[in-house]
């Protein structure tokens, strides 16, 4: 092998290891971008998983505060405070 062919291998070694160095970093870098992306978008369903939740915790805790008046509640009436209760349930339902 003569001089000016070695000089020609070790430059597109050079060159070569260049290009595979900035492709597996640009290949990180997009794998990261999706990574991160993937992170974001469950991070946003968690959220709006939890807003439901809360929601419905809220909505259960009222239906129990009801509830639990209507059971210490003595009055004559009380009758007629379930069934106004059972008739809003149904409307909500039909919604």
């Amino acid at each position: 092998m003569e001089p000016a062919e070695a000089i020609v291998a070790v430059a597109f070694s050079g060159v070569a290891i260049g290009v595979l160095i900035m492709i597996g970093s640009t290949l990180k870098r997009w794998i990261d971008y999706k990574h991160r992306k993937l992170e974001l978008q469950a991070q946003a369903h968690n959220g709006s998983m939890q807003a439901r939740q809360d929601d419905y915790v809220e909505l259960l805790e009222e239906r129990i505060r009801v509830l639990e008046r209507i059971a210490t509640d003595r009055t004559p009436d009380l009758a007629m405070q379930i069934e106004a209760l059972r008739d809003a349930h149904q409307l909500d339902e039909r919604s």
